[in-house]
């Protein structure tokens, strides 16, 4: 099967910008034949929209804004990983998730991040499930940028049956950058890595930060930079992938 990470410049939005690029890269991803989309942490609002405001709108997702974006889903059968802020219906709690669609545009699923890091991320309440979701007859243990600090998590999402990993993120690298937790959470569980993340300057500078193919404990396939659409194929049998990312410029 073939995979696309979505590295694009979304930390600042505005939404209706963020929008329109991952619709634009879902359209090019498709078009190489990509049936997997994985988007980085809070691509669509952007991961600094709450800046400065004391009570951001927080809606549950689907909102009716990702209509266009979940008919291009259904029209051409993806599977959609989308990074957003996301109400609980429930218990009206705001939480930064990583919600996965199916190919009939309907939510298969969703993460919500359970570690909230930093100022940028006081709007978000913590989740606390570590349960895969079933996305495509595989079991994936969808998980938000620091979660995968902890071991305890990534072994959680194992031991209830996830396959895969995927992980969206806002991390750069430099002093508290992921520091090889990629890599040990591969090796520990055993099962492949997909990490999405994102680029550009912000409150951050993002230009370096990585996203990248971890399988066996070792980075296969890294790309940092200029936004692109990073695709790969993936064996579901073996868990392996081979060769480098095709790159299409964002």
């Amino acid at each position: 099967m073939r995979i696309a990470l979505l590295h694009l410049n979304l930390a600042c939005g505005p939404r209706a910008e963020n929008l329109s690029k991952i619709a634009a890269a879902v359209r090019l991803a498709a078009d190489a034949g990509a049936s997997w989309l994985i988007t980085p942490e809070t691509a669509l609002q952007g991961y600094f929209f709450a800046d400065g405001v004391a009570d951001p709108e927080v809606e549950t997702q689907p909102a009716a804004d990702l209509a266009p974006l979940l008919d291009l889903v259904r029209a051409r059968r993806l599977t959609l990983f989308l990074g957003c802020a996301d109400r609980d219906a429930a218990t009206g709690q705001p939480h930064n998730s990583l919600v996965a669609f199916g190919p009939d545009g309907t939510v298969l699923g969703r993460h919500r991040k359970l570690i909230a890091h930093g100022d940028a991320e006081k709007w978000s309440k913590a989740g606390t499930a570590r349960q895969p979701i079933p996305c495509c007859g595989l079991r994936v243990g969808a998980m938000v940028c620091a979660d995968i600090w902890f071991p305890e998590n990534p072994a959680a999402m194992r031991d209830a049956g996830a396959e895969v990993l995927t992980l969206s993120a806002a991390w750069p690298p430099g002093p508290m950058g992921p520091d090889g937790k990629w890599e040990e959470a591969s090796a520990a569980t055993g099962l492949p890595l997909f990490v999405c993340n994102q680029t550009g300057t912000h409150r951050m500078d993002m230009t370096q930060a990585e996203s990248a193919v971890v399988i066996g404990g070792e980075r296969r396939m890294t790309h940092a930079g200029a936004p692109a659409i990073l695709l790969f194929d993936w064996d579901r049998e073996t868990g392996l992938a081979g060769g480098d990312f095709i790159r299409i410029p964002a």
